[in-house]
């Protein structure tokens, strides 16, 4: 790891990677990255970063029209803000070596977008309107395709 080795330990490492869903490359690859928010300097892995700054880092977010409700759903103080490990959970559930019956967990709370802990009609409806980037489907179309589901 060359001079992230003062950042992380060897065991730190060996645990991530038994906890998450992430090879140890994987992980090296997003502490890397990490690192360049505030440039190594004075860097803790609690330490938390804006959302902008975070997503600045990673095209994958910045691109994506779920960006806002998989960072809500994964920064663990609520706060907008993230730290490694909270990426580390983000990228571990969007790996392909997560089971499908974790991704389904976190995917219900990236699609309760009222946060109701239901998936309502209005929830269907958003979720229209994201993937077909607004423009897409009529209005009935929407409501007739939230009535079937």
């Amino acid at each position: 790891m060359g001079s992230n080795t003062s950042i992380i330990t060897n065991e730190q490492l060996a645990e991530y990677a038994e906890l998450t869903y992430l090879s140890k490359s994987e992980i090296i690859f997003i502490l890397q990255k990490f690192l360049l928010l505030d440039g190594g300097r004075q860097f803790s892995l609690t330490k938390r970063f804006p959302e902008q700054d975070v997503v600045n880092l990673f095209p994958q977010l910045k691109y994506n029209p779920f960006r806002d409700r998989l960072l809500h759903v994964f920064s663990s103080e609520n706060d907008d803000r993230f730290s490694f490990e909270d990426l580390l959970d983000l990228f571990s559930v969007l790996s392909e070596k997560c089971p499908l019956a974790v991704k389904a967990t976190w995917a219900f709370q990236m699609y309760d977008f009222d946060n109701d802990n239901l998936i309502t009609k209005e929830d269907l409806l958003e979720l229209c309107d994201r993937i077909t980037k607004h423009d897409r489907l009529e209005q009935d179309e929407k409501m007739a395709i939230a009535e079937l589901v």
